[in-house]
């Protein structure tokens, strides 16, 4: 059994004492508080008279904030202070009878205790009544008297009061009256399963940060590992399409020396395919490109027509225009010239009832 120090609070601040068990048997005990607890888990007793405890009837499967939602509603009919000022604890389901302790202690009194706890230097494991310290009595009551209060348990009750107090609530029930030896003896089951542990919601223990260095490490690989996996998927691609360019360069070489038997060389073949080309294509920009300019701006103007086309060797476009007005022709010079081609205009002259002109269109 791990080795716990029970640290009891006094009722009118500071510590009354504490005690170290081990294996269950006390074995250190003193004043005040331990300066170390020796990796020992540590429960601190807070006084009895300052928590009140109900065992209520909670419905079952209830997450931890429904069920403290239900506890702090059912507990307010039985304080007449304010539910809000109140902290709820609510203890483990599947107690006897299907009941749950449940302690209502005034949140001021219980951040006093943190605070008087976290001074001394002081995080308890768990925070438990006195009253729940004694053991459950199997008929009646358990009652022990400590220091100027008798504390007392039963199966669904458990208080602690002033003897005379104590002697009229207990009156006509069967009462088991018991020693300090036999108190202490129940001490390690009782905090070992509590019946109820205080810290719970805002008074919650935080989980203390603590790095792993091996989770780390095994981290830091993952990431290292991540990191080489992307770079190599990167470099992969970037030889895959490495490779399907030089392919293609290699494709094109055979498609000209195929094209050009006649050449001595891959480089003669594809310097003599691309002369060919533009041999075809025609002088200065090509035909094409030079003819659709002029075919659309024909198009769009009315009452224009193209009368004669020839493709002079140097890339320049002979075209006769004829349309009804000089007007029109010059409509059609000024849509060639905004496609970007130099127009030079001929005389005009008469023919046929239309005005004949002829246009010779270069690449700027």
């Amino acid at each position: 059994m791990t080795a716990v120090s029970l640290i009891f609070l006094g009722r009118e601040g500071g510590f009354e004492g504490w005690l170290r068990l081990e294996e269950g048997e006390g074995t250190a005990r003193g004043q005040g508080f331990p300066h170390a607890s020796d990796g020992a888990r540590i429960a601190a007793i807070v006084p009895g008279d300052s928590v009140t405890l109900y065992w209520l009837d909670l419905p079952a499967g209830l997450a931890p904030a429904q069920a403290a939602a239900a506890a702090r509603l059912a507990a307010a009919e039985h304080s007449a202070q304010p539910s809000g000022e109140l902290h709820v604890a609510i203890g483990p389901a599947g107690g006897e009878d299907g009941l749950r302790c449940v302690g209502l202690v005034s949140a001021t009194v219980m951040a006093e205790w943190m605070a008087r706890l976290a001074e001394a230097g002081l995080d308890p494991d768990l925070v438990v009544p006195e009253t729940l310290l004694l053991p459950r009595g199997a008929d009646g009551f358990t009652r022990y008297e400590r220091g100027t209060l008798s504390l007392c348990r039963g199966a669904t009750e458990a208080f602690a009061a002033e003897p005379d107090l104590a002697d009229l609530v207990l009156a006509g029930r069967p009462v088991t009256l018991i020693d300090g030896d036999a108190f202490e003896a129940g001490l390690a089951e009782a905090v070992a399963n509590p019946a109820l542990d205080l810290r719970q919601g805002l008074f919650a223990r935080r989980p203390s940060w603590q790095v792993d260095r091996t989770l780390v490490r095994r981290l830091a690989l993952l990431v290292l590992l991540i990191l080489v996996a992307t770079l190599a998927i990167q470099v992969a691609a970037i030889l895959r399409y490495t490779y399907a360019a030089d392919a293609l360069e290699a494709e094109a070489r055979t498609v000209a020396a195929a094209a050009l038997p006649r050449a001595t060389g891959i480089g003669e073949a594809s310097a003599d395919l691309d002369a060919r080309l533009a041999e075809l294509r025609g002088g200065g920009i090509g035909f094409t490109a030079i003819a659709a300019p002029v075919f659309a701006a024909i198009r769009d103007t009315a009452n224009a027509e193209m009368a004669a086309l020839a493709f002079n060797p140097d890339g320049s476009l002979r075209v006769t225009v004829q349309a009804d007005t000089p007007a029109t022709i010059s409509a059609v010079v000024g849509r060639i010239e905004a496609a970007g081609l130099a127009v030079e205009g001929g005389v005009l002259r008469s023919g046929g009832g239309r005005q004949i002109s002829d246009l010779m269109v270069r690449p700027r």
